[in-house]
């Protein structure tokens, strides 16, 4: 059992955050599927919060859930993000708050927040301590090993600190992004240096390479691999995937698709899932090549579940 902060952890597994992905659709199937440790949204904007955007609120809408969910709020401004996360804490049922110090979008980056502040560790330490004052919730950070060179275990030691449950490491540098191989091997030295649990990050695309890296860490997160496969949790946790389990959770998918988002994204979103879903199945260009040159939302999901049968 994994515990951050006052919450405990069912399994040490998390699902990832992954902008326009975690979304309320997606971590609705997640739940329905079981087998998580816990879910973290995709990043919204501290700024966006503050404001009252109506778009972003519209993001942050919770759902009752067996699986407990954090925020994971981004921004470069410690007073920002303290009340984004103080509203989080009042106006929400989310279980905890994640901060994104990770992202290496360079757009996230110019701004000073995502991994942006591994280049800036006072103000990194400003922003984990202000986040800290402002919530009694469960707070974990995400980091990469560093932006162009590694210095994961100052800022590590730094969140600690300064008060946060749990850190996260995606190990790859901010200048790797999602290339070559994430860098594991460092992983035993950064849990040796902290006093508060350590979840790993990055290549995760199976069960066994999943239980192999939680000999290393406290707990993993899971993106791409759970995108690629949903029921890597469950099985994790010893449960068997069937055969039919993947065509009841095409279903599921396009018809979450079709309740939470307007026509105009429908498309977008089940090509987007489907690019995924191709990433571990052989002989996926058959099939997927109609999916990504429909022009229809109905026709894409007829194909989609055509593919995937029902037994």
């Amino acid at each position: 059992m994994l515990k951050i902060g006052s919450l405990s952890l069912v399994q040490p597994t998390v699902l990832a955050p992954m902008a326009g992905l975690t979304d309320k659709a997606l971590r609705l199937l997640m739940d329905e599927i079981g087998g998580c440790g816990m879910m973290v949204s995709e990043m919204i904007a501290a700024e966006g919060l503050r404001r009252r955007n109506r778009r972003t609120l519209e993001m942050i809408a919770d759902f009752p859930a067996r699986t407990p969910q954090f925020i994971q709020l981004f921004g470069a401004q410690p007073e920002a993000l303290a009340e984004a996360a103080a509203m989080v804490s009042a106006e929400t049922a989310f279980a905890g708050i994640d901060l994104n110090m990770g992202c290496p979008v360079p757009k996230v980056v110019r701004s000073g927040a995502g991994s942006g502040l591994l280049q800036d560790l006072p103000r990194l330490a400003a922003v984990v301590a202000a986040v800290r004052r402002s919530t009694p919730l469960p707070l974990t950070v995400k980091v990469r090993l560093g932006f162009n060179q590694v210095n994961v275990m100052e800022t590590t030691k730094i969140i600690a600190a300064q008060g946060a449950d749990a850190v996260a490491v995606h190990f790859r540098l901010r200048s790797e992004g999602y290339t070559g191989h994430a860098h594991w091997e460092l992983a035993a030295a950064i849990k040796e240096n902290l006093r508060i649990p350590l979840l790993g990050n990055g290549d995760i695309m199976t069960a066994v390479f999943a239980r192999e890296k939680l000999q290393v860490t406290d707990g993993v997160l899971i993106g791409r691999g759970a995108l690629a496969n949903p029921f890597i949790f469950r099985e994790i946790a010893g449960k068997p995937t069937l055969e039919s389990d993947l065509g009841k959770y095409i279903r599921c998918l396009g018809a979450l698709i079709e309740e939470h988002y307007p026509e105009r994204k429908r498309l977008g979103k089940l090509k987007a899932f489907t690019r995924f879903l191709v990433l571990s199945r052989p002989g996926s260009r058959s099939w997927k090549r109609p999916i990504f040159l429909s022009q229809d939302f109905h026709e894409a999901r007829s194909l989609l579940e055509a593919t995937f049968p029902c037994m």
